[in-house]
């Protein structure tokens, strides 16, 4: 039915009296059950109703629940549960129109057998609504011999049912705005005070009542000094701050403070005071404190962390040092001052590269920036760093990037490791391996040299003997001069593999140092009857790399072929560059073999599986030693009975 199609019919006195009533308790009483009670009664008066009832919607479970009743038995308001469609009042809230019976309007019967049930001879249910949003019902009847009720009832209950929705609506917003702050205060991880101008506390929140260990009642309407500590007031001079901010109506920053609660540890706080306005004037002064204890103590921790590592780069033998992402020094221990001689002050803000030997800055430089991009091409690298005295010092650098949270670069670390002793004990090894290789070759350099040298003697006897024959003393010279040249050329190769090697590393071709190492171990392998294979690539890339080590390294793969081959058998030497720009070099015999158990160790300083006084097990190892430091691998692979390969790859000269 549509309420502005009503007929407006004559309203009497007492109608008047009550709707005065309900608008004088709209604007005194504030608690919208009393407020409700109310309306219900001044309804129930002017239409003469039997029994009246405010049913509410809960919009949850969709059923009505009567919140205020005129002459029902509390045991009947109490368990009343209409659900929606069920009865007059759930017909009424579900289709959501006033009914007024009986006035021959189209019901359900259940709606008429309720009537007979409950003896009422005339109903009177309205909705109660909102925009489109229902709320309840507001049910009026009456039993016995009364009158039915008439269209001015219906009217009247619908604009009393149109005060309490509005009311009811207002009351649940402003109920639902104020639980929402609750909660939102309530759940905040601060201490909230409210202040008044006479410094009294007018309002706290559950997290300071928890974090002082006070009750509310305790608290409330008392005076600042009475809650907190004395001293604490006094320190802080909070009474004068919260006077200055009623005062100016600014904010002020506390600053830091420590409280301590009975029974608990002392905690520590920041705290603030900021105004609460009205308008333009302040009428109270909250005091917002955050707990920071936690992280007073993670400060703690930290600088105690920081401290101890520190020490600790501080005490460590090998150099460390940390820089920007660009490659300049922020920090630099005292092992790199030692090291060195340059002090911190000194080389601060300067480019590590810049602190190395010249030659090698430029490569320096591309290693830290291949570094911060997060390209280790290169875990380790030997570089040599200047000193103070004007010298250089071999160092071994490994570096790693400095991450924040989000994973962005923030710096470099570089941890240099001083090389100088290893340098020294490695050569004193590898002069001790080259002599002992220098001992097996001794042999068949002696046998090499012998032959040119006899055969240049009995030519030489020839010519002495027939000077006069034109012939043979042109063949006798020539015979003389390729004696010499024979062993100039194995006293030439002796003489190189027997120099030290230079400290440089430059482009070395690798099919010239196989070859002139092999020419020095001819007579070896012919005198063991091994059969030599060569497959070298012939667009072998040079390699940056020391020769005279390589040759080493060269040496001690065909002399270990040799001595597992003492009867004889086939040694192949194959070059090549494989995927990954590597130069392989392999040696390949057809030895005996070596067992499992042995091939983790073979490459171990002095172990050898040679007879007493036949090898001290160094050869490997400083092989090993050799490659390493030309940044390349050495691997090998045997089986017992079929033979060894071992497989050297160095990096080809990327230049």
């Amino acid at each position: 039915m549509d309420r502005q199609a009503m007929p407006q019919e004559p309203t009497s006195q007492l109608t008047l009296a009550t709707l005065f009533d309900c608008w004088q308790a709209f604007h005194v009483h504030l608690d919208p059950e009393e407020l409700a009670h109310r309306i219900l009664e001044g309804v129930a008066q002017v239409t003469q109703s039997s029994r009246a009832s405010l049913m509410l919607l809960d919009e949850d479970e969709q059923v009505l629940i009567i919140k205020a009743a005129v002459g029902l038995p509390p045991e009947v308001v109490a368990t009343t549960r209409v659900r929606l469609g069920e009865g007059i009042a759930g017909w009424v809230a579900q289709n959501r129109c006033p009914l007024l019976l009986p006035d021959g309007s189209d019901v359900p019967a259940s709606v008429r057998e309720t009537m007979v049930r409950e003896e009422i001879t005339s109903a009177l249910c309205v909705p109660l609504e909102v925009g489109e949003r229902p709320l309840g019902v507001l049910n009026l009847a009456r039993q016995g011999d009364g009158a039915p009720f008439m269209l001015q009832d219906l009217w009247f209950a619908c604009l009393a049912a149109d005060e309490v929705a509005i009311v009811r609506h207002l009351y649940n917003q402003v109920e639902s705005q104020e639980r929402f702050i609750s909660r939102v205060v309530e759940s905040i991880p601060s201490s909230l005070v409210v202040i008044d101008r006479a410094l009294r506390i007018v309002s706290v929140n559950r997290n300071f009542l928890e974090k002082t260990r006070r009750e509310a009642g305790a608290t409330l309407r008392r005076k600042i000094k009475e809650v907190f500590p004395k001293v604490l007031v006094e320190y802080t001079q909070l009474d004068q701050k919260v006077r200055e901010v009623f005062r100016t109506g600014q904010s002020v920053e506390g600053g830091r403070l420590a409280y301590r609660a009975p029974g608990l540890s002392t905690r520590f706080y920041y705290y603030r005071l900021i105004p609460l306005k009205a308008e333009e004037a302040v009428e109270n002064v909250m005091l917002l404190m955050d707990d920071i204890t936690e992280r007073e103590q993670l400060g703690q921790e930290v600088r105690r962390a920081e401290r101890h590592l520190a020490s600790v780069v501080d005490s460590a033998y090998d150099l460390v040092v940390s820089m920007d992402p660009e490659g300049r020094i922020l920090t630099w221990n005292r092992a790199a001052e030692r090291t060195s001689g340059f002090s911190l002050e000194g080389v601060k803000g300067q480019y590590l590269a810049y602190l190395c030997v010249k030659e090698d800055q430029q490569k320096m430089g591309a290693w830290l920036a291949q570094l911060a991009k997060g390209r280790f091409t290169k875990k380790s690298l030997e570089i040599n760093l200047r000193i103070k005295e004007g010298s250089e010092v071999p160092i071994s650098w490994a570096g790693s990037r400095m991450l924040d949270d989000e994973r962005r670069i923030v710096g470099l670390v570089a941890v240099g490791r001083d090389l100088t002793e290893r340098k020294r004990f490695e050569a004193q090894l590898m002069t001790s391996a080259k002599l002992t290789s220098l001992g097996v070759m001794a042999g068949g350099i002696a046998h090499e040299i012998r032959n040119p040298l006899a055969i240049s003697s009995a030519a030489a006897q020839l010519l002495l003997e027939r000077p006069d024959d034109e012939k043979l003393r042109k063949e006798a010279a020539e015979k003389i001069g390729s004696g010499i040249r024979r062993a100039s050329y194995i006293i030439e190769n002796l003489l190189k593999f027997a120099r030290p090697p230079e400290e440089r590393m430059v482009p070395t071709d690798i099919s010239d140092a196989l070859e002139e190492t092999i020419s020095l171990l001819a007579n070896q392998l012919r005198v063991q009857q091994i059969e030599l294979r060569k497959d070298f690539a012939l667009d072998l890339p040079p390699v940056v790399g020391n020769k005279g080590l390589l040759q080493q390294v060269f040496s001690n793969m065909i002399l270990n072929a040799c001595n597992v081959m003492p009867d004889g058998g086939g040694l192949a030497i194959t070059t090549r560059v494989n995927s990954d720009n590597q130069v392989e070099i392999e040696f390949s015999d057809t030895g005996c073999g070596i067992v499992p158990e042995h091939l983790s160790k073979i490459f171990d300083p002095f172990f050898t599986t040679m007879p007493v006084g036949k090898g001290i097990g160094l050869g490997l190892s400083i092989s090993y030693s050799i490659i390493q430091q030309h940044q390349g691998s050495i691997e090998v692979e045997s089986q017992v009975g079929q033979g060894t390969t071992f497989t050297v790859r160095l990096p080809a000269d990327s230049r």
